[in-house]
């Protein structure tokens, strides 16, 4: 009885552990209304707020395709694009510095940029 009991603690401590971490790294890497850039073919096509009040529609159009992005209340994402695998357009809102939205196919790459965690080094050496 005892050990059962002190494997169900030490899971229940586990799983709070867990939650708690995720909750943090969650709050670290999460940034909104920061700066962002769309760059197209690897040239800026937009930089500005990554949140609008208003939807503002972009079309970044390339030699490889078009990809319309809106930008609202919630963030930037790709609405809509003619590539293949609408890998772009199924990740949804920017979340973090650290994992931009990128279409392949069309050239595509929207990104935080200018102050906060997406211009800080990751480390710093002699």
């Amino acid at each position: 009885m005892r050990n059962k009991t002190v494997k169900i603690l030490s899971g229940v401590c586990a799983l709070l552990f867990a939650v708690a971490l995720g909750f943090v790294l969650i709050q670290h890497f999460s940034v909104s209304g920061e700066e962002i850039e769309i760059l197209s073919d690897g040239k800026v096509i937009y930089t500005g707020k990554g949140v609008s009040a208003e939807p503002v529609y972009i079309d970044a159009v390339s030699a490889h395709g078009v990809n319309r992005i809106r930008i609202d209340a919630n963030g930037v994402l790709v609405e809509s694009a003619d590539c293949n695998n609408q890998e772009c357009v199924h990740m949804g809102y920017l979340k973090s510095a650290y994992m931009p939205i990128v279409c392949l196919p069309n050239n595509l790459v929207i990104r935080y940029t200018g102050s906060g965690e997406a211009s800080a080094p990751d480390a710093i050496s002699r």
